[in-house]
């Protein structure tokens, strides 16, 4: 499946303007239609009224959003892309996310505060729950993954053997034949996880574990060759953000494309927290491909 349009929301932050420009590039070197969309926040609206709403502030929400929008589609149509202007009202991640199913879109790419803690609560909060419920792949562009004037040129496809990671690395090598990038597909042996979860395990589980891992390596490796790409393979021990960060400073890797669970809660801290860190801390864009639970 190739990526032929793509979402790029905007609520007029720096991020979120900055993370457009990185975006636009992208959809440049693709030469992918864009469809820019702009949301008017109604909780704003509801929480400022007396009475529970605000028509006046509605109204000065929408025409916010419809100048944030027209401004964003003047500067993609002078690099010569083909784009649309959309404003919508209401909560800005349902809407985005709703936006890109009904028009059929690709892919969303939006910016992200890549931050921690409470800040990332509050000004994080939309990108993550795009990532987890979007029905397409999200690209996410945090502070210092905006870099303009990079063309993408190689992309680092993280795997550990599961079928969350095979569905992201499926998607990120169909882009890399899109954009003729090389490809990296490394994996992460944590020492010690092991043991600290199955302290009764017999011994030779970590063998099998990295067997299965390194065994995917070679089979993701081996598909990417197969669509003519330039592969490389590593593996790297350590803590799996970390090292996933580390191998594409290194290796001046343009973008990570990993799987991710659409889950929430408690369980989502298990399963997706190397994605998680990876979107808030990675020096490039993050490629999530969502799996829904029940796969």
């Amino acid at each position: 499946m190739t990526l032929e349009t793509l979402l790029i929301p905007t609520d007029g932050s720096e991020p979120a303007e900055a993370a457009a420009d990185r975006a636009a590039e992208l959809a440049e070197q693709l030469d992918a239609t864009v469809h820019v969309l702009s949301v008017a926040d109604s909780s704003i609206a509801t929480g400022a009224g007396y009475a529970g709403d605000s028509p006046g502030i509605r109204t000065r929400l929408s025409e916010q959003a419809t100048r944030r929008a027209d401004r964003l589609g003047s500067t993609a149509r002078e690099r010569g892309l083909d784009v649309e202007t959309a404003v919508r009202e209401g909560i800005p991640a349902e809407e985005i996310v709703a936006y890109a199913d009904e028009h059929g879109l690709d892919a969303i790419a939006m910016g992200t505060s890549g931050r921690g803690g409470v800040a990332r609560a509050v000004v994080g909060s939309v990108a993550d729950k795009v990532v987890r419920i979007a029905p397409v792949p999200v690209l996410t562009i945090n502070r210092a993954a905006v870099d303009d004037g990079t063309r993408v040129a190689s992309i680092l496809l993280p795997t550990d053997g599961s079928a969350l990671a095979g569905a992201g690395a499926k998607r990120g090598i169909e882009l890399a034949a899109q954009l003729d990038a090389t490809v990296h597909c490394v994996t992460v042996l944590e020492d010690g996880v092991a043991d600290e979860i199955e302290p009764e395990a017999p011994k030779d589980r970590s063998t099998e574990r990295t067997e299965r891992a390194t065994d995917a390596v070679d089979r993701i490796a081996a598909t990417a060759r197969e669509r003519g790409l330039e592969t490389v393979t590593a593996t790297a021990t350590g803590g799996p953000a970390e090292e996933l960060i580390g191998y594409a400073e290194a290796n001046d890797i343009d973008m990570i494309a990993m799987g991710t669970a659409g889950r929430g809660g408690f369980r989502r801290t298990i399963v997706g927290s190397v994605t998680d860190s990876v979107v808030r801390t990675a020096p490039v864009p993050v490629f999530s491909v969502r799996v829904p639970e029940e796969e």
